[in-house]
């Protein structure tokens, strides 16, 4: 009598992984890009961006991470960011699903993340197919490279898009928030010199 094949644990993973080499993946894969933001100054210092993604219906199912970068060198800043998903009409789902939405600064040469991100905050309201909201801000950043992150997954059978905005502002240094306190001082200082002005018996 024949006595049935055992494969040992780690021969049976080897196997199973040559055959599912060849099968079509069950889940589709990842979409990461990365895009260096276009600016436009304010005329203040700073300066806004508008930027955005759209995926595919062939894209349905697979999950995203956007890195949108960009540079500020000169004095601290503060930085608020948005981003709104649009929705297709695709039955019965939504098209995107954003699942987060961060703020970090990164080292450009190794890419790596300096201190720690700054955690995006979900607006998303309630209902049938909401549009997905999402926003973060940065007060008195450092200068250096920086990067928006928006993850997601497109759920639609007709793919979606995502639109988002920035706006980063040089924080005022101490000399000028001296100045503007010294000014308003002078102003409350000659208001109240100002002649025939009676005082109160």
């Amino acid at each position: 009598m024949k006595r049935p094949l055992l494969l040992p644990g780690a021969l049976l993973g080897a196997v199973l992984s040559l055959s599912l080499a060849g099968a079509p993946q069950a889940r589709a894969q990842a979409i990461e890009r990365s895009t260096a933001l276009s600016t436009v100054p304010d005329g203040a210092g700073g300066f806004n961006a508008f930027y955005g993604d759209t995926f595919s219906g062939e894209q349905s199912g697979s999950a995203f991470v956007d890195l949108f970068t960009f540079t500020v060198a000169g004095t601290p800043f503060d930085a608020a960011a948005s981003v709104t998903s649009s929705f297709l009409d695709s039955p019965g789902s939504k098209d995107l699903l954003i699942t987060g939405f961060s703020l970090y600064r990164y080292d450009p040469q190794t890419l790596a993340v300096i201190g720690n991100a700054i955690a995006g905050v979900d607006l998303t309201g309630f209902g049938s197919n909401p549009v997905d909201s999402w926003a973060v801000s940065g007060l008195n950043l450092a200068s250096g490279a920086y990067a928006l992150r928006v993850d997601g997954q497109v759920v639609g059978a007709a793919g979606g898009s995502f639109g988002a905005d920035l706006t980063v502002s040089p924080v005022p240094d101490a000399p000028a928030y001296a100045l503007l306190l010294g000014g308003l001082a002078c102003g409350a200082l000659a208001w109240r010199r100002v002649p025939g002005k009676k005082k109160a018996a």
